[in-house]
């Protein structure tokens, strides 16, 4: 009985030092630009405009809006990749989800309430930007003339089927996906603004502590090693009930 109970311990915990997955972090908090490569630069229309800068570990995107009479919908939009948060799914495991977060402040003079409010994690795939949507608290334009303050937006688990292809040359969303388990990936993110109402200003969008937990599957030399000492253990215990029967 005792050899019996020292055999299931030892499988059970064989059994449970096999992960389901692993992950890698890429987190930046000082939002260096040299390691940032951007998309082409997308404006809707010659009178609004995109252009980012990166200050005491904030990074800031300022959209202009110049919007006289009654115009249609404008839009702005500009993609950055974190050349140091590169992950390649054919050498490192296939990926089986992604954990996105960041800080968000956004402060506005548009006179409206009620306006969204959004962060884009972004994936660069064989030089295509892929975006995904996590949308947080709606803001009140100048009712708060500090902006929102650094809220927290983060999703975990996102599938290559919440990332869609965005075209920043022509400012169009695709329906293609990213490859979690082909060519290698670049994460970073994306800011893009569009205003439908008709008023001169800007949008400010401030981030913070961008951060990315790529989860994998197990190297396959690791399942191995595992899963051999579990057919191993096994054997052994068959071995030893058998002969005290």
């Amino acid at each position: 009985m005792k050899t019996s109970a020292i055999c299931i311990i030892l499988l059970a915990i064989t059994a449970g030092a096999i992960p389901a997955s692993a992950g890698v972090m890429f987190t930046d908090s000082t939002f260096n630009l040299a390691n940032y490569s951007p998309s082409p630069t997308y404006t809707s229309d010659p009178s609004a405009s995109i252009a980012y800068t990166s200050f005491a570990g904030t990074l800031q995107f300022t959209s202009t809006f110049t919007a006289p009479g009654n115009p249609p919908s404008y839009t702005v939009a500009q993609g950055l990749a974190n050349v140091t948060f590169t992950y390649d799914p054919l050498t490192q495991g296939a990926i089986v989800g992604i954990d996105a977060s960041a800080l968000k402040n956004h402060i506005t003079n548009f006179v409206a309430s009620g306006l969204f409010n959004i962060f884009h994690p972004a994936i660069e795939q064989d030089g295509v930007f892929y975006v995904a949507t996590i949308p947080g608290a709606t803001f009140n334009g100048p009712n708060e003339p500090n902006g929102t303050g650094f809220l927290l937006f983060s999703q975990d688990d996102l599938q290559a089927s919440d990332f869609g292809s965005y075209n920043f040359t022509t400012g169009t969303l695709g329906a293609t996906h990213p490859n979690f388990s082909g060519d290698p990936l670049t994460l970073g993110i994306a800011e893009i603004s569009t205003v439908t109402i008709a008023q001169t200003g800007d949008g400010i969008n401030q981030y913070r502590d961008l951060s990315f937990d790529v989860l994998q599957t197990p190297e396959p030399t690791s399942l191995a090693t595992l899963t051999a000492a579990l057919v191993f253990f096994s054997t052994l215990c068959c071995r030893r009930v058998t002969r005290t029967v």
